[in-house]
């Protein structure tokens, strides 16, 4: 092969082809030196050498270009700019997106498991991760939901990033990962995914793979591997009798002996053992957790450690200690605020009141004395709070919202203020037989009225505490359910929402949450009020929108949040594999990178830079000369 070949098959070539026609600047050029008059001294000893002088002035007329290096330089100025006016290119390869490639990391929590090395398979991803980077880098993590780590940037910056990213405790959403990397690369490029392709939420990566490919954008699968043994615990959930149940599932062939250690606040509460056989799920419950941070553990050396603890949070404001008056055998109130989770009802007839003051709320379902109506009237007064159910013979108290009037027959229901209470509740479809006919009080606010205008449900403020009313008195009689039973005033108690009537009562009178908006999965997000700083299981973040990536306990301003993984695919470290497209490192590294294209390279800014050093050149030759 020739030295010339490569020139010949990509010369050079003009986009700007008129530009050329300056060239013709050097005639001038040429024209004025072959007319400039040059002083010459000379002796003239006699007339016979004038004759010898002339034939040498002919003969030297064109040797003026070689004795004065001054026209050379001033050609190659000519030339050079009008090689640049022409603007001159060359078609020269470059990888499809201009040198782009999009690094897609698994950053779910299978990747946290160890390789054989001891470490993790994400630490190994990453470190794979630079044998593809390329002049222009775009990083997106796999989570839930990608997420945009760089855009665009340099390979020593792209390569930074890499070894300071970790891990997180949710699933991998491939898929949105890689069309989101196709959506970053309008003009081809490449996109690496590496990942353990154990498991995934959302389409088959291999489908997003193809679609990208159809955009002519190069796509390659790395797997990267590590240890499968493990025991996890993969899910975890209260019990309406307020026990915490988790499942804990053994991913080994062969049975395995595992350790739970319960504390809560840093206090052990429980230990225990399991055998659990190899493939197998167990069930465990954890009976009467108290108030604060609960964290579950099992002892097992196994290649994931993130699905190994647990946390449950129960605040102690969810905790509700009542004291329930009545002296209704059947009164169905006691039993359905009993039904709620974290809440002890204490029942008390009227004739043996204990002391008010060590609970919250106390509710009252029959008519007072009126030594047990001050006792109540002071406990309202020093900041407690009272529910008075309307009831047979229940006569007007100070501390009452309404006005009692006489007993009225049947009437309809209406909202006329939404209220936590109520929502949800279908309190206009509860069929009222009888009710008291009571009048609003000033001061007092009205939730619930009757057809007839009776306050129905009301509230005011007494002293330091509140006081509820509630005009639907409990059944009373052997049988309550039974419609021509006249001791039964309405038919609430026999509905769905009659259960959540009571708890969304408690909720409101106390404030709480339910214990739920204290507990989570990874993978979710939290909207907050406002940009907050955030205390993480494992960092400190600003945002307003709060993704729970990782598995522990979130300080929010306003509350804590535990955080668990509970996701059976990610514990599975065998999984299930993807279809195809995955290909090992050795191979790709032996693949051309991306598909390259000829796409103009323009020479013009050397031609422009050259011409400058010429000038320059000249002007120091001229200087040098005596000429300047």
């Amino acid at each position: 092969m020739s030295i010339l070949d490569p020139i010949l098959a990509n010369p050079m070539q003009f986009a700007n082809q008129a530009g050329l026609y300056a060239l013709l600047s050097i005639i001038p050029l040429i024209i004025i030196y072959l007319l400039r008059p040059r002083p010459k001294k000379l002796k003239i000893p006699s007339v016979m050498f004038l004759l010898d002088i002339e034939k040498k002035k002919r003969l030297n007329i064109f040797r003026k270009f070689l004795k004065d290096p001054l026209f050379f330089i001033q050609l190659l100025v000519l030339a050079i700019i009008s090689f640049a006016i022409a603007a001159p290119f060359i078609l020269a390869n470059e990888q499809a997106g201009g040198g782009s490639t999009v690094i897609i990391l698994d950053a779910s929590a299978s990747m946290q498991a160890k390789t054989s090395s001891g470490s993790s398979k994400f630490e190994s991803a990453a470190v794979q991760a630079n044998d593809f980077l390329s002049a222009r880098n775009t990083i997106i993590l796999a989570e839930s939901v990608p997420v945009l780590v760089m855009q665009d940037s340099p390979s020593s910056s792209a390569a930074d990033a890499l070894k300071k990213l970790k891990p997180k405790a949710t699933s991998t959403d491939l898929s949105s990962a890689i069309l989101l990397g196709k959506r970053m690369l309008p003009e081809g490029g490449r996109i690496v995914v590496l990942s353990d392709f154990t498991s995934w939420n959302g389409d088959d990566p291999s489908i997003a793979k193809t679609l990208a490919e159809a955009s002519g954008i190069n796509v390659d699968f790395v797997t990267v591997s590590g240890r499968t043994d493990n025991i996890g615990i993969v899910d975890g959930w209260f019990e309406s009798n307020g026990d915490y149940k988790i499942i804990i599932k053994n991913f080994n062939t062969e049975a395995r002996t595992v350790n739970i250690e319960v504390t809560t606040d840093n206090q052990n509460v429980l230990s225990n053992s399991l055998n659990i056989n190899g493939g197998s799920s167990q069930y465990f419950a954890i009976s009467s957790l108290g108030p604060g941070t609960t964290r579950i553990s099992i002892n097992s050396d196994d290649a994931l450690a993130v699905d190994n603890d647990a946390y449950v949070i129960i605040p102690k404001s969810v905790k509700h200690d009542l004291l329930f008056i009545t002296d209704n055998a059947k009164s169905t109130s006691p039993v359905a605020l009993g039904l709620l989770l974290f809440t002890t009802v204490k029942k008390s007839d009227t004739k043996n009141i204990p002391s008010m003051s060590g609970y919250p709320i106390v509710f009252v379902n029959s008519p007072l004395s009126s030594e047990a109506a001050r006792s109540l009237s002071d406990y309202v007064n020093n900041g407690g709070n009272a529910v008075i159910i309307a009831s047979q013979g229940l006569q007007d108290m100070d501390l009452l919202p309404v006005q009692l009037g006489p007993l009225s027959n049947a009437t309809s229901l209406n909202v006329v203020q939404q209220s936590m209470i109520t929502d949800g509740i279908g309190i206009d479809t509860v069929n009222v037989k009888k009710h008291f006919k009571a009048q609003l009080k000033r001061g007092a606010v009205s939730l619930v009225e009757g057809g007839d205008n009776s306050a129905m449900l009301a509230y005011w403020k007494f002293g330091k505490g509140m006081v509820i009313y509630s005009g639907l008195a409990d059944p009373q009689g052997d049988n309550i359910y039974d419609p021509l039973n006249e001791n039964v005033w309405n038919d609430f108690h026999t509905l769905p929402g009659y259960p959540l009537f009571w708890k969304q009562m408690l909720e409101w009178i106390t404030g709480s949450l339910d214990v739920s908006e204290y507990n989570a999965n990874t993978g979710q997000f939290i909207k907050l009020p406002a940009t907050e700083t955030v205390k993480t299981p494992g960092d400190t973040i600003t945002t307003d929108l709060l993704l729970l990536d990782e598995v522990g306990v979130y300080q929010l301003p306003e509350k804590d949040v535990a955080v668990n993984l509970y996701d059976e695919k990610e514990s599975n470290l065998a999984g299930s594999g993807i279809a195809a497209g995955a290909t090992n490192l050795s191979a790709l590294k032996e693949m051309p990178g991306v598909q390259a294209i000829r796409k103009p390279q323009y020479l013009d800014i050397y031609f422009i830079i050259a011409g400058f050093f010429l000038v320059f050149l000249e002007l120091a030759y001229l200087r040098w000369r005596g000429e300047l």
